[in-house]
Protein backbone atom coordinates (compact mmCIF):
# COMPACT_ATOMS: atom_id res chain seq x y z
CA UNK A 1 0.00 0.00 0.00
CA UNK A 2 1.17 3.57 -0.93
CA UNK A 3 0.56 6.07 1.56
CA UNK A 4 -1.18 8.93 -0.07
CA UNK A 5 0.18 12.58 1.69
CA UNK A 6 -2.62 15.04 1.45
CA UNK A 7 -3.33 18.60 2.98
CA UNK A 8 -3.34 17.67 6.48
CA UNK A 9 -0.66 15.06 5.96
CA UNK A 10 1.85 17.91 4.57
CA UNK A 11 1.36 20.38 7.02
CA UNK A 12 1.86 17.78 9.48
CA UNK A 13 5.52 16.74 7.52
CA UNK A 14 6.37 19.71 7.14
CA UNK A 15 6.30 20.79 11.13
CA UNK A 16 7.96 17.48 11.94
CA UNK A 17 10.56 17.37 9.19
CA UNK A 18 11.56 21.18 9.53
CA UNK A 19 11.90 21.11 13.33
CA UNK A 20 9.39 24.56 13.11
CA UNK A 21 5.68 24.51 14.66
CA UNK A 22 2.53 24.44 12.91
CA UNK A 23 0.67 28.03 13.24
CA UNK A 24 -2.84 26.00 13.25
CA UNK A 25 -3.47 22.45 14.07
CA UNK A 26 -5.39 20.73 10.91
CA UNK A 27 -7.05 17.56 11.57
CA UNK A 28 -6.38 14.67 9.71
CA UNK A 29 -8.88 14.83 6.72
CA UNK A 30 -9.36 10.69 5.42
CA UNK A 31 -11.03 9.95 8.78
CA UNK A 32 -12.95 13.18 8.78
CA UNK A 33 -15.29 13.40 12.03
CA UNK A 34 -14.88 9.69 13.05
CA UNK A 35 -11.02 10.46 14.15
CA UNK A 36 -12.06 12.39 17.21
CA UNK A 37 -13.75 9.07 17.99
CA UNK A 38 -10.34 7.31 17.74
CA UNK A 39 -8.42 9.78 19.55
CA UNK A 40 -11.09 9.99 22.57
CA UNK A 41 -10.55 5.96 22.69
CA UNK A 42 -7.19 5.04 22.40
CA UNK A 43 -4.85 7.94 23.54
CA UNK A 44 -3.90 8.13 27.10
CA UNK A 45 -5.10 9.83 29.70
CA UNK A 46 -3.06 12.20 32.21
CA UNK A 47 -2.20 11.63 35.75
CA UNK A 48 -4.63 13.43 38.21
CA UNK A 49 -1.46 14.85 40.38
CA UNK A 50 -0.83 16.87 37.12
CA UNK A 51 -3.72 18.98 37.66
CA UNK A 52 -2.02 20.00 41.38
CA UNK A 53 1.76 20.97 40.51
CA UNK A 54 1.08 24.83 39.39
CA UNK A 55 -0.19 25.09 43.20
CA UNK A 56 -3.18 26.81 42.21
CA UNK A 57 -6.29 27.73 44.10
CA UNK A 58 -10.03 25.81 43.40
CA UNK A 59 -11.65 28.64 42.94
CA UNK A 60 -9.15 29.37 39.70
CA UNK A 61 -9.93 29.93 36.29
CA UNK A 62 -7.96 27.78 34.24
CA UNK A 63 -7.67 27.85 30.40
CA UNK A 64 -7.54 24.16 28.49
CA UNK A 65 -5.73 25.43 25.11
CA UNK A 66 -5.50 22.45 22.55
CA UNK A 67 -8.12 20.82 24.46
CA UNK A 68 -8.59 17.96 22.17
CA UNK A 69 -11.67 15.43 23.53
CA UNK A 70 -11.24 16.62 26.83
CA UNK A 71 -8.70 14.00 28.60
CA UNK A 72 -7.62 16.56 31.20
CA UNK A 73 -10.57 18.85 30.75
CA UNK A 74 -12.31 16.35 32.68
CA UNK A 75 -9.54 16.32 35.44
CA UNK A 76 -9.97 20.51 35.62
CA UNK A 77 -13.36 20.85 36.10
CA UNK A 78 -13.96 19.09 39.36
CA UNK A 79 -10.48 21.00 40.56
CA UNK A 80 -11.04 24.22 40.00
CA UNK A 81 -14.41 27.06 39.94
CA UNK A 82 -14.08 28.08 36.33
CA UNK A 83 -12.18 26.11 33.23
CA UNK A 84 -12.52 27.15 29.68
CA UNK A 85 -11.34 25.18 26.71
CA UNK A 86 -10.28 26.26 23.55
CA UNK A 87 -9.62 24.10 20.53
CA UNK A 88 -9.80 24.40 17.13
CA UNK A 89 -11.11 21.85 15.46
CA UNK A 90 -14.99 21.45 15.77
CA UNK A 91 -15.52 17.69 15.42
CA UNK A 92 -13.41 17.42 18.31
CA UNK A 93 -14.30 20.43 20.37
CA UNK A 94 -17.82 18.35 19.83
CA UNK A 95 -16.32 15.26 21.98
CA UNK A 96 -15.01 17.74 24.87
CA UNK A 97 -18.68 19.45 25.17
CA UNK A 98 -20.97 15.69 25.58
CA UNK A 99 -17.65 14.58 27.85
CA UNK A 100 -17.45 17.83 30.11
CA UNK A 101 -20.72 20.31 29.75
CA UNK A 102 -19.54 22.05 32.32
CA UNK A 103 -16.29 23.33 30.89
CA UNK A 104 -16.79 26.67 28.48
CA UNK A 105 -15.77 25.04 25.03
CA UNK A 106 -15.04 28.00 22.29
CA UNK A 107 -13.42 28.07 19.11
CA UNK A 108 -10.02 29.51 18.82
CA UNK A 109 -6.14 28.64 18.47
CA UNK A 110 -2.78 28.92 20.40
CA UNK A 111 -1.66 32.11 18.15
CA UNK A 112 -5.41 33.95 18.74
CA UNK A 113 -7.16 33.42 21.90
CA UNK A 114 -10.46 34.03 22.66
CA UNK A 115 -10.17 35.63 25.83
CA UNK A 116 -9.27 39.07 27.53
CA UNK A 117 -6.28 40.26 28.72
CA UNK A 118 -5.70 38.60 32.26
CA UNK A 119 -8.57 36.90 32.71
CA UNK A 120 -6.66 33.26 33.72
CA UNK A 121 -5.03 31.95 36.64
CA UNK A 122 -3.66 29.68 34.51
CA UNK A 123 -3.10 27.62 30.88
CA UNK A 124 -2.49 24.37 30.72
CA UNK A 125 -1.65 22.82 27.34
CA UNK A 126 -1.85 18.76 26.99
CA UNK A 127 0.08 16.79 24.06
CA UNK A 128 -0.74 19.97 21.90
CA UNK A 129 2.02 22.92 22.53
CA UNK A 130 4.55 21.79 20.02
CA UNK A 131 1.25 22.04 17.49
CA UNK A 132 1.60 26.22 18.44
CA UNK A 133 4.60 26.53 19.65
CA UNK A 134 5.93 29.93 18.89
CA UNK A 135 6.80 33.68 20.07
CA UNK A 136 3.13 34.64 19.00
CA UNK A 137 1.73 31.81 20.58
CA UNK A 138 3.59 32.25 24.23
CA UNK A 139 2.73 35.89 23.47
CA UNK A 140 -0.93 35.21 23.93
CA UNK A 141 -0.59 33.24 26.46
CA UNK A 142 1.04 35.97 28.41
CA UNK A 143 -1.54 38.42 27.72
CA UNK A 144 -4.09 35.95 29.01
CA UNK A 145 -2.64 35.16 32.13
CA UNK A 146 -2.76 37.46 35.07
CA UNK A 147 0.18 38.10 37.26
CA UNK A 148 1.62 35.22 38.46
CA UNK A 149 -0.39 33.08 36.96
CA UNK A 150 0.53 29.48 35.73
CA UNK A 151 1.80 27.81 32.15
CA UNK A 152 1.54 23.94 32.39
CA UNK A 153 2.32 22.32 29.63
CA UNK A 154 2.35 18.37 29.67
CA UNK A 155 3.04 15.66 27.07
CA UNK A 156 2.77 11.55 27.45
CA UNK A 157 6.13 9.69 25.63
CA UNK A 158 6.35 5.76 26.07
CA UNK A 159 8.06 4.34 28.73
CA UNK A 160 8.13 0.65 27.48
CA UNK A 161 6.47 -1.54 25.17
CA UNK A 162 2.73 -3.02 24.94
CA UNK A 163 1.74 -5.61 27.01
CA UNK A 164 1.00 -8.50 25.41
CA UNK A 165 3.38 -7.48 22.71
CA UNK A 166 1.86 -5.81 19.72
CA UNK A 167 5.21 -5.94 17.90
CA UNK A 168 3.83 -7.35 14.69
CA UNK A 169 1.18 -4.69 14.41
CA UNK A 170 3.53 -1.92 15.02
CA UNK A 171 6.06 -3.68 12.61
CA UNK A 172 3.25 -3.59 10.02
CA UNK A 173 2.48 -0.03 10.16
CA UNK A 174 6.22 0.74 10.30
CA UNK A 175 6.91 -0.41 7.41
CA UNK A 176 3.42 0.71 5.39
CA UNK A 177 3.94 4.56 7.45
CA UNK A 178 5.89 7.32 6.25
CA UNK A 179 9.45 6.82 5.78
CA UNK A 180 12.11 9.35 5.45
CA UNK A 181 11.05 11.39 8.33
CA UNK A 182 12.77 12.86 11.58
CA UNK A 183 10.15 11.24 13.66
CA UNK A 184 8.53 8.24 14.97
CA UNK A 185 5.47 6.89 13.04
CA UNK A 186 3.54 5.48 16.15
CA UNK A 187 4.62 7.83 18.73
CA UNK A 188 3.19 10.93 20.10
CA UNK A 189 5.76 13.38 20.17
CA UNK A 190 7.35 14.45 23.58
CA UNK A 191 9.98 17.41 23.45
CA UNK A 192 12.55 17.82 26.17
CA UNK A 193 12.86 21.36 27.54
CA UNK A 194 15.34 22.48 29.24
CA UNK A 195 15.14 25.44 32.44
CA UNK A 196 17.12 28.15 30.36
CA UNK A 197 15.99 27.15 26.92
CA UNK A 198 12.73 26.42 26.77
CA UNK A 199 10.01 28.22 25.02
CA UNK A 200 9.03 30.25 28.03
CA UNK A 201 12.38 31.20 28.88
CA UNK A 202 11.87 34.92 27.91
CA UNK A 203 11.46 38.27 30.15
CA UNK A 204 8.28 38.30 32.52
CA UNK A 205 8.53 34.39 33.01
CA UNK A 206 10.36 32.34 35.80
CA UNK A 207 12.63 29.68 35.45
CA UNK A 208 10.93 26.14 34.11
CA UNK A 209 10.15 23.29 36.42
CA UNK A 210 9.70 20.06 35.36
CA UNK A 211 8.21 16.78 36.64
CA UNK A 212 7.85 13.18 35.17
CA UNK A 213 4.84 10.98 36.26
CA UNK A 214 3.89 7.15 35.23
CA UNK A 215 0.71 7.04 34.10
CA UNK A 216 -0.54 3.62 32.90
CA UNK A 217 -3.27 2.78 30.06
CA UNK A 218 -5.02 -0.28 29.57
CA UNK A 219 -6.83 -0.90 26.12
CA UNK A 220 -9.24 -3.68 24.94
CA UNK A 221 -8.05 -4.73 21.50
CA UNK A 222 -10.73 -2.73 19.85
CA UNK A 223 -8.91 0.58 21.87
CA UNK A 224 -5.87 -0.35 20.54
CA UNK A 225 -6.65 -0.15 16.88
CA UNK A 226 -7.99 3.09 17.94
CA UNK A 227 -4.25 4.20 19.45
CA UNK A 228 -3.23 3.03 15.92
CA UNK A 229 -5.94 4.83 13.93
CA UNK A 230 -5.65 8.05 16.35
CA UNK A 231 -2.22 8.44 14.26
CA UNK A 232 -2.27 11.76 12.29
CA UNK A 233 -0.99 9.61 9.45
CA UNK A 234 -3.33 6.94 9.63
CA UNK A 235 -6.41 9.23 10.20
CA UNK A 236 -5.16 10.78 6.99
CA UNK A 237 -5.41 7.91 4.63
CA UNK A 238 -8.44 7.91 2.61
CA UNK A 239 -10.94 4.92 3.74
CA UNK A 240 -10.20 2.38 0.75
CA UNK A 241 -6.37 1.95 2.48
CA UNK A 242 -7.04 3.29 6.19
CA UNK A 243 -9.91 0.35 6.66
CA UNK A 244 -7.96 -2.22 5.28
CA UNK A 245 -4.70 -1.83 6.53
CA UNK A 246 -6.78 -1.33 10.44
CA UNK A 247 -8.14 -4.61 9.43
CA UNK A 248 -4.49 -5.86 9.09
CA UNK A 249 -3.63 -4.45 12.41
CA UNK A 250 -6.66 -6.40 14.09
CA UNK A 251 -5.43 -9.67 12.72
CA UNK A 252 -2.61 -9.51 14.23
CA UNK A 253 -4.08 -8.78 17.78
CA UNK A 254 -5.05 -11.26 19.57
CA UNK A 255 -5.22 -10.26 23.28
CA UNK A 256 -8.33 -9.25 24.61
CA UNK A 257 -6.34 -6.76 26.60
CA UNK A 258 -3.51 -4.53 26.45
CA UNK A 259 -0.95 -2.52 28.95
CA UNK A 260 0.88 0.24 28.36
CA UNK A 261 3.01 2.70 30.85
CA UNK A 262 3.58 6.14 29.67
CA UNK A 263 5.32 8.91 31.36
CA UNK A 264 3.89 12.05 31.37
CA UNK A 265 6.18 14.87 31.28
CA UNK A 266 5.16 18.03 32.68
CA UNK A 267 6.94 21.47 32.46
CA UNK A 268 5.72 24.45 34.61
CA UNK A 269 6.18 27.94 35.06
CA UNK A 270 5.00 31.54 36.20
CA UNK A 271 4.19 34.93 34.72
CA UNK A 272 6.00 37.83 37.32
CA UNK A 273 3.63 39.42 39.69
Amino acid sequence: MVVRVTGSTIAWLVVMLSGGMAETWAMPTGSGDRWPEDYERGRPGWPPEVVGLPGLPPTATVLDLGAGTGKLTRLLVPAFRRVIAVEPADAMRRVLETICPEAEALPGTGQEIPLAEASVDAVFAAQSFHWFEDERAVAEIARVLRPGGAVALMFNAPAGSWEPSAAAAEKLLTERGPTEVSYIPLDLGAPDYAADDGPFAVPGFEALKETRLQNPQTLDREGLVAFYASMGWVGDLPDSERMPLLDDVRSLLAAPVYRRLWETRVYWTRRGA
